[in-house]
């Protein structure tokens, strides 16, 4: 008998359309006179992200108790640091007593330390993607290469790799869970100069203008629109110059069939729906 592409469940062929386990969609391939390689591999990418979702739900716990433990662990976190800071306090107060004038520094150089203290809440994914690569390369300083795979995990996610570009609906669709980590890993590494959300404040306070974003974030300079190769990958960068994702060879241009104005205003609209 056959057996189901994604949870290997047997079912009798033409008999069923959907796999009773696991509801894969059972039905063969549309006749076509020629079927094209881009349909072959968008519908091998989607069988094979299927079985990653069904394996990964097979293995782990469900997304309401893992959640659940994450908060708990975010919880726990709170109050390890709350406790920390305490105990900071009273060191400081014995301490004062003692000696201030010559612990002063010591104790300021401490408390500098404890709150540079980096987020370690995990980042997290609705549809399984691995941040590991992007924080890697966000921790260090690698900008360039975290704005190229920033990209790619859009198109990976949205099965548009192959095409290299995203649709409206593309960004419609896009998990609001995954948009906050990957904003969130853009902020903390960049001490809040970069990311979608500082972009946004942007765009809000130049009314929706796009030309005016552009020269506020860097995408243009006296009137002259910058080509990727020419954006500045590092630190030093004005405020939301950092992740480019509604254009890739030129500011003025769109990245497919949205113009670059048109994509920014629906991730913005995307942005604001999921609350990032």
């Amino acid at each position: 008998m056959p057996e189901c592409p994604v949870c290997c469940t047997e079912y009798i062929a033409e008999s069923v359309e959907f796999c009773s386990t696991c509801g894969w969609d059972l039905t063969p391939y549309p006749q076509r006179s020629r079927v094209t390689k881009a349909y072959l591999k968008q519908e091998q990418n989607r069988l094979n992200w299927a079985r990653q979702m069904w394996e990964f739900a097979s293995t782990q716990q469900s997304w309401e108790t893992k959640f659940d433990k994450l908060q708990e662990q975010l919880q726990q976190g709170a109050i390890e640091r709350s406790y920390l800071q305490s105990q900071l306090e009273w060191v400081l107060y014995r301490l004062e007593q003692l000696n201030p004038e010559s612990i002063a520094n010591t104790l300021q150089r401490i408390e500098e330390k404890i709150g540079a203290m980096p987020d370690s809440s995990p980042a997290i994914s609705e549809v399984g993607m691995d941040y590991r690569q992007l924080t890697k390369q966000l921790e260090t300083g690698k900008w360039r290469k975290a704005d190229e795979h920033t990209w790619e995990i859009l198109l990976q996610i949205s099965l548009r790799e192959e095409e290299g570009w995203l649709t409206a609906a593309d960004i419609d669709s896009l998990p609001c869970t995954d948009l906050r980590t990957i904003d969130r890993l853009w902020q903390q590494y960049s001490n809040g100069r970069f990311g979608w959300s500082i972009q946004q404040q942007i765009w809000e306070s130049v009314a929706g203008n796009y030309t005016e974003l552009c020269d506020r974030v860097g995408w243009r300079v006296k009137d002259n629109w910058k080509y990727y190769d020419e954006l500045s990958f590092n630190p030093n960068a004005p405020p939301g110059h950092l992740p480019v994702t509604v254009w890739r060879r030129r500011a003025c241009y769109g990245a497919g069939k949205l113009s670059a104005a048109d994509n920014f205003a629906r991730i913005a609209s995307k942005l604001a729906a999921c609350g990032a």
